[in-house]
């Protein structure tokens, strides 16, 4: 009985002094109700299992220990503490580690083996078959759940973390209470009434134009990226600002990741104030919410509408997303395996010469919606030949640049009404270099090819990825009223 007691207590105690070192930095004692039971859960259902009140506490405490340096890393690294989808890409980590393991200090890289090893080795030891402690776990573990259950329906359900606020839940509540209620939160979000298609155009008006839209990776302004040290403009950016119908800054809510907030926002136009507890990552429901996709809007003026991506589409669920969400074809990896790379991944080089090839021989317009990978870091010394980091992404970012001037000859050479729209997904996070602040934007340029100009001067706009959205359609909607030249 004592060990029971004595275990269970520095189990509790542990946990919460982990807990204070939180970041962003914890204050006050709000949320150790709901902290203790979830900590009393795990206590209870690994006592079941081994029968090892020290097992129960070690194994406790660690994986509440782990939780807490990750949600840290993250947060020096992204601007973010960890959040329930993040759990979401935990396949992601064992498909591609090296997108994860460059933000791991080198000790914690160097104690990971020995330390599981060393629980491993306590769990074998100190496990027991004495069945009084495997019920003493059930019960903790049955116990606690009924209180978590019954405070949950009596009063956190209708008065605690109605809407997502990260930053300020973790302060106030400790991360387990966050990542406990946003997950359920997120699991009672109720899908919103479907999007009707737009309709098909008139006989009497033109075909729609051509719509390229390019999600460029870490693409950002250079020249305000690192305060107090300018790198060299987008010199093609800045060229076509004046023949732009839009250009300007668009509002991400990710720093450094998080691709898919973004590349959802524009394809499907609805707002992370819409999306509520959703908006973390949305590619999780956006199957519910199918009939928001920009491709299945417009469906009835493209016949073919492309999803360009050089890199493995099962990532963020792609292969199964983007049919769903009204893509016809899907161009991956496999269509990208001859060409040339820049760094690690497939150039944008590439990208350009095979949308030149596709525009200039289709025949009908067409949706075509393209993913970079050039610049998806981490990045490294030696990484272009570049001296360090900062200057292996101000290389890529430059190459994205190009890739701009490359379609905008295109589509000036290929004669079909055309509407180009290029914008950035987020800023890179690049560590002692390029860290998180409130400053998130990324460039976005909307052009218009062959078709009828309206706008004497260019629109200066700062606007959020959903009303990028609006803005593709209403463009669209536009030019169907206007003669092409």
């Amino acid at each position: 009985m004592k060990n029971f007691l004595f275990s269970l207590c520095c189990t509790i105690v542990f946990s919460i002094l982990f807990d204070r070192f939180i970041r962003p930095d914890r204050r006050g004692w709000r949320g150790y109700t709901l902290h203790t039971l979830f900590i009393l859960t795990f206590y209870g259902a690994t006592l079941a299992l081994t029968g090892g009140f020290w097992v129960a506490c070690v194994l406790t405490d660690a994986l509440f220990l782990a939780l807490v340096i990750a949600s840290n890393i993250k947060f020096q690294v992204l601007g973010e503490p960890l959040v329930f989808s993040d759990l979401a890409v935990a396949a992601s980590f064992l498909r591609y580690p090296r997108f994860y393991l460059a933000a791991i200090p080198p000790i914690l890289k160097i104690i990971l083996l020995p330390t599981a090893i060393l629980i491993f080795g306590c769990v074998t030891a100190f496990s027991s078959t004495a069945p009084t402690a495997h019920f003493a776990g059930l019960l903790i573990l049955l116990t606690s759940l009924l209180g978590f259950g019954a405070s949950w329906k009596f009063y956190w359900r209708s008065n605690v973390m109605l809407r997502p606020n990260l930053e300020t839940d973790i302060v106030r509540s400790g991360l387990l209470p966050v990542l406990l209620i946003y997950t359920l939160r997120w699991r009672a979000t109720p899908s919103p009434t479907p999007a009707q298609p737009l309709p098909a155009r008139e006989l009497d008006t033109d075909r729609a134009p051509f719509l390229i839209i390019v999600q460029c990776e870490s693409f950002a302004n250079p020249e305000d990226l690192v305060p107090n040290h300018p790198l060299a403009p987008l010199n093609n950016f800045e060229r076509l600002k004046k023949n732009s119908d839009h250009y300007g800054t668009l509002s991400v809510s990710g720093f450094g990741a998080y691709t898919m907030r973004t590349e959802y926002a524009v394809l499907c136009g609805r707002s992370e104030e819409e999306l509520g507890f959703r908006a973390f990552d949305p590619f999780l429901t956006a199957q519910d919410e199918h009939t928001f996709g920009l491709p299945n809007r417009l469906a009835a003026l493209y016949e073919k509408r492309l999803f360009v991506h050089p890199h493995d589409l099962r990532f963020y669920g792609r292969d199964r997303l983007m049919p769903a969400l009204g893509f016809t074809t899907l161009v991956g990896p496999d269509d990208f395996a001859d060409v040339e790379t820049a760094g690690p991944y497939i150039s944008d080089k590439a990208i350009g010469d095979y949308l030149h090839d596709h525009i200039m021989a289709a025949k009908e317009p067409e949706l075509i919606y393209v993913v970079t990978m050039e610049n998806h870091g981490p990045w490294d010394a030696g990484r272009l030949d570049a001296p360090d980091a900062l200057t292996a992404w101000e290389r890529h970012a430059q190459n994205g640049d190009a890739l701009l001037g490359s379609l905008d000859s295109t589509l000036r050479d290929c004669g079909h009404p055309a509407h180009l729209i290029f914008f950035g997904d987020h800023r890179p996070s690049i560590p002692g270099y390029v860290t998180p602040s409130k400053i998130r934007s990324t460039p976005f340029i909307a052009l218009s090819y062959h078709i009828h100009e309206t706008n004497a001067f260019s629109s200066i706009s700062q606007i959020t990825p959903s009303e990028l959205h609006s803005l593709i359609l209403a463009t669209v909607l536009k030019s169907l009223t206007q003669k092409s030249v």
